[in-house]
């Protein structure tokens, strides 16, 4: 600050000048300090707009990203957003990971490996929930197969979409609550893309799979056996969800959440379920007639952690990390 004083000038002189400078500073900061009205929707329209990229699977549960583009509510939280369409999970990781994409949408049980083996992202929106009284999942009989409980599995062939997933430990814990031992079934790998064939075919004799598999697979003569990830969550829990990285910007953090939760809020809006079906269609492979017939997927409209708190315990009953940790730390 004395760098800019003129030499010769008088004690009251200096004073003033000081004065002015700390009063212009002060003024400065408060202009460029966001008041606790920061992050809101009003505020967001004065911000600029900022470009991201959301990295997703091809799939309803991940749709939350699709409706909030086309509905125009990441535009009002100032989010010019890219899609990144993408075909599986290790995909979705990776681009969050190298920062090619700012947030993804991901199941909670991989978000609860990823936390556990300290890859540095966090959870910072919730997605799909899972509702045991609206099941968008189940584990379905092929054709003619004379399966209707657990104990009807022994020596069957089971397809799974992977080792670890949802729909993998959902059906250990099922047969587990059942009393029956994963040992005495077979479970073969299949992308739930390619297992209405082997399906329909007898080369498997049951499958776990979500919508609109559940449909197309039914419609071609497969039976509900059960809604097995019931056995996880018996009430509601979050299934899938957005991470981000460890490090990205909470005011950020804060603007995509707001876009999400707007969108959740309309998506569960049956009136515009056929518009939702519209924008779904535009991104996953999914006919429309579909879509019509297959149950919808119901969205977390807050972020509540504890509603992860069931995978979290589940994947650690089944070893599939070390041990069980509070839902609270998905956040950090």
């Amino acid at each position: 600050m004395m760098g800019v004083l003129q030499h010769g000038e008088s004690g009251s002189n200096r004073s003033g000048r000081r004065r002015l400078i700390w009063g212009l500073l002060c003024l400065v900061l408060i202009l460029l300090v966001p008041t606790s009205a920061g992050v809101s929707a009003t505020t967001a329209e004065h911000r600029g707009t900022q470009t991201i990229t959301v990295a997703t699977l091809p799939i309803e549960p991940g749709a939350l990203v699709f409706y909030a583009k086309h509905k125009g509510f990441f535009q009002k939280q100032g989010l010019d957003v890219k899609i990144m369409v993408l075909p599986d999970a290790a995909q979705i990781i990776a681009a969050v990971l190298s920062d090619e994409a700012q947030f993804s949408g991901l199941s909670t049980g991989g978000l609860a490996v990823l936390k556990s083996r300290g890859a540095p992202v966090k959870l910072v929106a919730g997605a799909a929930l899972h509702r045991a009284k609206a099941p968008t999942s189940a584990l379905v009989a092929a054709p003619g197969k004379r399966i209707t409980r657990a104990r009807d599995l022994v020596g069957k062939v089971v397809a799974l979409d992977g080792p670890n997933t949802p729909a993998h430990i959902g059906l250990l814990k099922w047969l587990k609550l059942s009393g029956v031992s994963a040992d005495r079934i077979r479970i073969k790998h299949i992308p739930f893309h390619q297992v209405l064939g082997p399906l329909t075919r007898g080369l498997v004799d049951a499958a776990v799979v979500p919508e609109p598999f559940v449909t197309l697979t039914t419609q071609r003569g497969a039976k509900r056996v059960a809604p097995v990830l019931n056995a996880v969550c018996p009430q509601e829990c979050l299934l899938s969800a957005y991470m981000a990285r460890r490090d990205v910007s909470g005011e950020l953090a804060a603007r995509f959440r707001n876009a999400i939760q707007a969108a959740a809020v309309w998506a569960n809006q049956k009136k515009n379920h056929a518009v939702s079906g519209a924008i779904v269609a535009k991104y996953a492979p999914i006919d429309k007639a579909v879509i019509r017939k297959m149950a919808r997927s119901t969205y977390a409209t807050r972020l509540r952690p504890a509603q992860a708190q069931p995978w979290i315990d589940v994947y650690a009953e089944f070893k599939v990390i070390p041990k069980s940790f509070s839902a609270q730390d998905l956040v950090k």
